[in-house]
């Protein structure tokens, strides 16, 4: 019979759909908003006394099948509503700020590959390390219970202690780590790479995982860990230049001028002591006194501020070496630097609030300003950078 005769190409078909409707469970979400609650139904012949055949199908489906390019075209305006809502506070929020001109900048430096990450220990927060304050203040109190044993046995207390305290209570961690580094750089040594070697839950999370959405070239850290490394590795994309600390003999200038992947740790990195930069004496051996430009490190930032832009994130950008680096570039006058962005917190206080702004528009450092809300998250960070990635994409405008 003629319905034998299909029966074989039927299962057949059958098959196809059935793969390729789960190639498509990546569209569930808008499956469920073009179908409704209920399918469509239709009946079959009636013949004699026998009821019709009830068949329910799916809009999503009929779709589908019949019209492709209508299909595609529905997916295409959902996920521009999709993507519209998901930043729809965010734009507000740049609009009511006044900085959608800034924003937009960084937007078309995306667009032109020109942004180099410059990360810092915010970014690493969300997966369990510790902010750089945060993490002396833990490597002091270890050292304080040592302290106080000393006191019990009459011996020589650590005395340097509160002088470590008191730089980190002014913010002034550079020092303290200095003096940490000076009278006691094994516990220094073996605190980091207890610290930050290790991720205790293998889910990476928070903006990090954005990197490679808006940078497939240079990176600059000041962070120990490896999470970056382990980012652009999970997407198929390995950094095989890098840079740590001063040790240069990595493949990292080659990479640099060929605008492939490349990391710049300048700390040093976490499995490798011996890339660490923590005392005067390393500072001084680094930067030069005053600042060398001949030195590798220094002739490395030097290279990349002017060649790129920097995307400052995660970083509070105090006074440190690395600033006094970039601001002496732009006080040279020699060059012609490239606008530098940051996402940085709104600083509470407006007189702090408008000598951060002068000091980062000094260093060609255009800031875009979020607010921290009352818990302390910085969620709005992520959201921003999500923002820089759809508009950079295509995905939506401000």
């Amino acid at each position: 019979m003629e319905s034998r005769q299909f029966g074989g190409l039927s299962q057949a078909v059958r098959k196809f759909k059935a793969a390729l409707l789960e190639s498509l469970n990546t569209n569930s979400h808008f499956h469920q908003a073009l179908n409704g609650d209920e399918p469509l139904t239709f009946y079959g012949l009636t013949t004699g006394e026998q009821e019709p055949n009830q068949y329910f199908i799916e809009i999503s489906e009929l779709l589908f099948w019949l019209d492709s390019e209508g299909y595609l075209d529905e997916l295409e305006r959902w996920e521009g509503a999709q993507i519209k809502e998901k930043h729809r506070q965010t734009l507000a929020y740049l609009r009511e700020s006044e900085q959608t001109t800034v924003f937009s900048g960084l937007i078309e430096a995306v667009k032109r590959k020109r942004i180099a990450p410059f990360v810092g220990a915010g970014l690493s927060k969300p997966c369990g390390f510790p902010l750089w304050g945060q993490a002396i203040r833990q490597l002091v109190e270890k050292l304080e219970g040592v302290s106080l044993s000393e006191k019990k046995a009459a011996n020589s207390p650590f005395v340097y202690l509160n002088e470590v305290v008191r730089l980190l209570d002014e913010n002034r961690y550079l020092e303290a780590v200095q003096i940490l580094y000076r009278e006691n750089r094994i516990q220094v040594e073996n605190f980091i790479r207890n610290k930050f070697d290790l991720i205790h839950d293998s889910t990476i999370k928070g903006p990090v995982n954005l990197l490679p959405e808006i940078c497939d070239g240079c990176i600059i850290t000041t962070n120990f860990d490896a999470l970056i490394e382990n980012v652009f590795l999970n997407q198929n994309r390995p950094i095989n230049g890098y840079m740590h600390g001063t040790q240069t003999q990595n493949q990292f200038v080659p990479k640099l001028i060929q605008g492939e992947r490349c990391i710049l740790k300048l700390h040093g990195d976490v499995t490798d002591p011996a890339t660490y930069i923590f005392s005067q004496e390393q500072y001084d051996s680094a930067y030069g006194i005053p600042l060398d430009f001949t030195r590798p490190l220094a002739k490395t930032l030097r290279q990349i501020f002017i060649s790129h832009s920097l995307l400052f994130l995660g970083c509070s950008l105090e006074q440190d070496r690395t600033m006094d680096l970039f601001e002496a570039i732009v006080a040279e006058n020699s060059f012609d630097i490239p606008d530098h962005y940051a996402l940085l917190s709104k600083p509470s206080d407006h007189q702090a609030f408008l000598e951060k702004e002068n000091l980062l528009t000094e260093t060609k450092i255009r800031p875009i300003w979020y607010i921290v809300d009352e818990n302390g998250s910085h969620y709005m960070l992520e959201a921003l950078l999500s923002l820089v990635v759809d508009c950079a994409k295509g995905r939506t405008r401000i």
